[in-house]
Parts: structure tokens; sequence; C-alpha cells
């Protein structure tokens, strides 16, 4: 049961997901009466060689393949992995399990808890075992490799609903690297929540990912029916008759506005033009601006979540100015809630005089870099390339301020108020 929509404003628009388990059909749709399912393909490497990959994914003992609800699992543990900043350095996430609740939009009870706590376990005991299959963005090749994507522990000292205990997600190392190596992709998960049908969930999150920021995708069905999974079916109307209710909730919903087949076994994704206008809108590009900005709201006390999106939204040199301001406003009860609030209304300040931004440490402006949200335009290595890390390289540290230039650059503003006014200085001006 999922509790009321107004819930849903607490969930960051973006958040990063791992483009390998996008990729691959880790969570199964169907019951399936195997502990184990083979995936297997061959695709164009970058020399026009064909490379074959396979991907196995295996539930051992006791445990069945993770399934629908298992991925709104995982999707509630990376969300709150974005709402704390990101990947931690030892790769371990504390949690509740009422906050995983409160992110899945269901309604807490002992039941629900337990079947979190199920799900969660059924994750950890999950093996993925690639053969050429799982990308290394870091060593620009595919690996072989053997893995888990976490290990969780459960505190055992807890109330009833479990709302008082501090468990902890320990994640995979293969896994953890990809976040360090950015081989990411931003998913809209405030829409992801809004949809119904498993079927239309994993093929939103497909097409997404495939479509490399374009304005469609196109794919054979027995080769999507794999990646789904749905099936096997050996006929081309049984897959459309499977996903049919997914395509319209896809349309009813706004992410498609077309589906079309130009061949009997082809079909063609076209992602509305409002859909690609509200992901292109909480996109950052990953300027210095941008990560300035970040800083300043984050050490603000804002919450890493919270900064990158109203950048996103309202541009790095408009919260720039706010966060500037915040130390000369008096009597404030809640300093972080007056600045968001001032972001977002656009309050009037009087003048007051600009501000320069001291250079960010190095350690200062990898933190405010890792909540940058990456672009989805990423060349996918089955395309023939080598898949780009798509987040700038950190530069090797920053220059020490030179006391010359500095006060050169201080007569030239004070130059300039006098001739031409304060108010005459761009908004931007203060941020050099």
């Amino acid at each position: 049961m999922k509790v009321d929509e107004g819930t849903r404003e607490r969930h960051p628009p973006l958040i990063q997901v791992e483009s390998n388990i996008e990729e691959w059909p880790v969570f199964q749709l169907g019951r399936s009466k195997s502990n184990s399912v083979v995936v297997e393909r061959n695709i164009q490497s970058k020399g026009g060689n064909s490379l074959k990959q396979r991907m196995e994914v295996s539930a051992p003992g006791k445990y069945r393949l993770p399934g629908r609800f298992d991925l709104d699992t995982y999707s509630a543990v990376l969300e709150l992995l974005e709402i704390r900043g990101g990947m931690p350095e030892d790769g371990v996430l504390g949690f509740s399990l009422h906050e995983l609740i409160l992110l899945m939009d269901l309604e807490p009870s002992g039941r629900t808890y337990e079947e979190v706590k199920r799900s969660l376990r059924r994750i950890a005991a999950t093996v993925l075992e690639s053969d050429n299959a799982f990308w290394s963005n870091g060593q620009q090749r595919h690996i072989s490799d053997t893995f888990r994507l976490w290990d969780v522990t459960f505190d055992a000292v807890t109330d009833k609903n479990g709302s008082g205990a501090r468990h902890r997600i320990e994640f995979g190392k293969l896994f953890q690297r990809s976040f360090e190596e950015h081989y990411l992709r931003g998913l809209d998960i405030e829409f992801y929540w809004t949809l119904d049908s498993p079927v239309a969930k994993r093929l939103y999150r497909l097409i997404d990912l495939k479509r490399l920021g374009s304005a469609s995708w196109q794919v054979d069905l027995f080769e999507l029916q794999k990646h789904i999974p749905i099936g096997p079916y050996a006929y081309v109307s049984k897959i459309n008759e499977k996903l049919k209710a997914a395509h319209e909730e896809l349309i009813e919903r706004r992410f498609l506005s077309d589906v079309a087949y130009p061949e009997k076994s082809v079909v063609i994704y076209k992602v509305s033009e409002a859909f690609r206008t509200r992901r292109e809108g909480l996109e950052l590009a990953g300027t210095q601006d941008e990560i300035i900005a970040i800083h300043l709201l984050t050490r603000s006390g804002l919450r890493g979540d919270v900064a990158r999106d109203l950048v996103a939204k309202h541009g790095p040199a408009h919260c720039t100015h706010y966060a500037n301001a915040l130390p000369r406003q008096k009597n404030l009860r809640n300093p972080a809630g007056w600045l968001r609030k001032a972001i977002e209304a656009g309050f009037e300040l009087p003048d007051t005089p600009p501000q320069r931004h001291r250079v960010l440490s190095p350690e200062e402006h990898h933190e405010a870099r890792s909540l940058i949200q990456p672009s989805d335009r990423v060349v996918h290595p089955e395309n023939g390339e080598a898949a780009s890390d798509p987040v700038p390289s950190e530069p090797p540290g920053s220059p020490a301020p030179d006391p010359k230039a500095q006060e050169a650059w201080d007569s030239l503003v004070e130059d300039l108020i006098a001739l031409r006014g304060r108010k005459s200085l761009p908004g931007w001006f203060g941020d050099f």
C-alpha cells in the first residue's frame, strides 16, 4: 500500500545509478523456477571485432532471484545514498528500515519492515558472474569477475517497527569502483516512483539508458526481451502483447511520445520532448561555477542533493549571490532554510559589496564535484567505442593567489564602482 502522494516531495529529482546494473537484467520480473539466469550476446568492440558477453545472475540455497519488489528496494537504497551525498569513502551506508520504506512510499507496518529486510538480504545473497559483461571505466575494458552488490548487517537492538535501528550496507568493491570511476547515469527517481507496472519501470530505465541522451532508441524485440527480462517468447506478437500495457503507461505518463515498428521484429521508442526538456533542466555540466556554488550552499548548511538541485534549477550565479548574502542576514533562526527560500523565491536584497570566492582546496573541490550529476550522454562500449568518463578530471591543484594580482583587481573594482556605480556591475561580477 502506497502512502499519500504528497510524500514524494522528499525525493531528489535525480539519483546516480551504476550503469552496468541498469544494462543487465539483475532483477527478474516473473517468478523463475530456476535460481539462476544467463544472458548472452555479441557486441562489436572498439577494434571492430566481435566480443561475446555473458552475465549470470544466481541465488544460493534458500534464496530466489531478486524480483520486482527488490528493484524498488535497490532504488530506495541508491536514493538514500544520493541524499547522504554519494558513495562514502569506506563504502558503508548506515540506514534504518523506516527510511527506506518512506522512500518507497509504503505504509509502515511490521509486515512491510520484514518484507524490506528480506529484500535487502536477497539482494546481498545474489551473485553476479561476468564474462566480458561488466565495463570498467578505470581500466577502459570489459572485465570478467564474480561479485555481489552489497553485504547487509542488521542491528540486533531495535524497536518493534525498525525505525530506531541503524543498520549497515557495505557495498561490494566492484560496485564501489564504478562510483569512484563515475560509470554512472542519472535516473529521474521522481518519475520512476510514479510508475505502477514493473515492466514499465524496467523498460523506462533501459530506454533512458540506451538512448544516450537522444530522442529515440531502436532495438530488436527478441534482444529486448532478454534484457527486461520477459519470456522468452518465440513470437513477436507474444512479446508485443506482454509489452502493451507498459507502452500505454509510459505514453500516458509522457515519457514516450510514440512506439513505432519499422520492421516486424524491430521497435523504435520515441521519448517525449517534455521528458527530455525536464531531464536537461535537471542536469549539470560540472563547470567551475557550479562546483563553487554547490560548495557554498553545502557549507551554508544545505544538504548535498538539495544544493545540487538548486544549482541545476536556478543557475550557479543566482545561488552564489544568495549564499554570499547569507552571512549579512541578521537574527535568522534557520540560516539554511532562509537560503533555500531566498534562492527559490528570488528575494530582493539591499545592495551589498561583491564578495570574492576563496580558492577551493582539493578536498573541497572533490566533495562538491562528487555531487555533480554526470551527464547521460555517455558513449557505451557496445556501440563500438570505449565509454568515456562523463565527469571532467579534477584539476591537480589550484595555484595560490597572487597578492599583487589581488591588489590590482581590488583597485580595478573600486575604480569601476566610483566610475559607474555599484548597480552597474553584473550579478556574476562578484564570483571572480
